[in-house]
């Protein structure tokens, strides 16, 4: 019972500070995910002669400058979805009208309750008033503290990507016996293999996802169809619920788009076509079974996460759980994790 109640204890402090230290710790995950995806990269300009310092930080400009052209060219149609929220927002109260009438009703029945509740109360329940910071003030500290983080991500995928390979070495000969740092060397040398392997090829596919989404948009006259696609692209990185939202959010805007109804139920139907093909056929036969996780584990870990870090630990959920599967893989007294896990 003590060793249970001190194992408790510990869960309980290990997750008080992960949410309290998030700021710190997402960042560094998710340089830790670019070390994986970027290390062959650097290691293939390496083999040209180009020094190591020099070969990480090209990897990592190109990185930064198609995620900034890719951002420049969707900042103008995100805009333009912007200033025509309210007009949406009018456009979809007016289209739905119908299904509105039992909402209002029921929301006119739950008032009647509340005043009949209200009903020899003794004197008025004094009121508190709360004053929130302005839309300008809360945007402006949420930019500041995006672009912080980012930084601290590129700071450190650039660092580990210029030395991490020196460290793991330094790590290796601090073991003792010589079996013991050959065991862990090819052991890190697997996990680094196949989680780079996993994350290139998942990013590859959400790419593919994306311009197939657009270019059926394209045709199908949805107005900024990359828009949706680049969308598309970074929420498949959520699986179950990035998919989801991303098929409500252009089903909405396909709807407030489209006059008919005949014609806006062809953008999310697309979508649900192509992530349907992606999700049950293309990445399972791409990353094969030495990949599969057991459906019920991913979902129950996203949930966590998602919890706990927000929009940040929902994209870096699974990539950690792979990582640990990885890992549990190469450890005889770790492998019945590992099979629980894949289910």
């Amino acid at each position: 019972m003590r060793t249970l109640a001190e194992v408790g204890l510990f869960l309980i402090a290990l997750l008080v500070a992960l949410y309290v230290a998030r700021d710190v710790i997402v960042p560094l995950m998710f340089a830790l995910m670019l070390y994986f995806l970027l290390r062959s990269s650097v290691r293939l300009l390496g083999r040209l002669r180009l020094p190591r310092a020099v070969a990480g930080a090209v990897v990592l400009l190109g990185v930064v400058l198609l995620l900034g052209f890719a951002v420049f060219e969707l900042s103008t149609p995100a805009a333009n979805w912007a200033e025509r929220l309210p007009v949406a927002v009018r456009q979809l109260e007016f289209k739905s009208r119908v299904f509105k009438a039992p909402v209002e009703k029921a929301s006119r029945i739950a008032d009647k309750v509340e005043q009949f509740a209200e009903i020899g109360r003794n004197g008025a329940v004094p009121q508190v008033a709360i004053v929130k910071p302005g839309l300008f003030d809360a945007l402006l500290e949420s930019t500041f503290a995006l672009l912080g983080q980012l930084l601290i991500t590129l700071i450190a995928a650039y660092f580990l990507l210029l030395d991490g390979d020196t460290l793991l070495g330094r790590f290796f000969r601090l073991l003792p016996d010589m079996g013991e740092r050959e065991r862990a060397a090819s052991v890190i040398n697997q996990v680094e293999r196949r989680m780079g392997q996993y994350l290139r090829t998942v990013t590859v596919i959400n790419l593919a996802l994306g311009l197939c989404l657009g270019a059926a948009l394209q045709l199908l006259g949805m107005p900024n169809p990359w828009l949706w696609a680049g969308m598309a692209s970074i929420l498949n990185y959520v699986p179950y619920l990035g998919p989801a939202v991303g098929m409500v959010v252009v089903a909405l805007a396909s709807f407030v788009s489209f006059d008919s109804a005949s014609s806006a139920i062809f953008p999310p139907l697309s979508y649900l076509a192509l992530t349907s093909v992606e999700g049950n056929i293309l990445t399972p036969l791409v990353l094969g079974r030495t990949f599969r996780i057991s459906p019920l584990v991913v979902f129950v870990w996203l949930a966590f996460w998602a919890w706990l870090w927000s929009i940040p630990g929902a994209i870096l959920a699974v990539p950690m759980l792979m990582l640990i599967n990885i890992v549990c893989e190469q450890s005889p007294t770790l492998a019945l994790l590992s099979r629980l896990i894949r289910g």
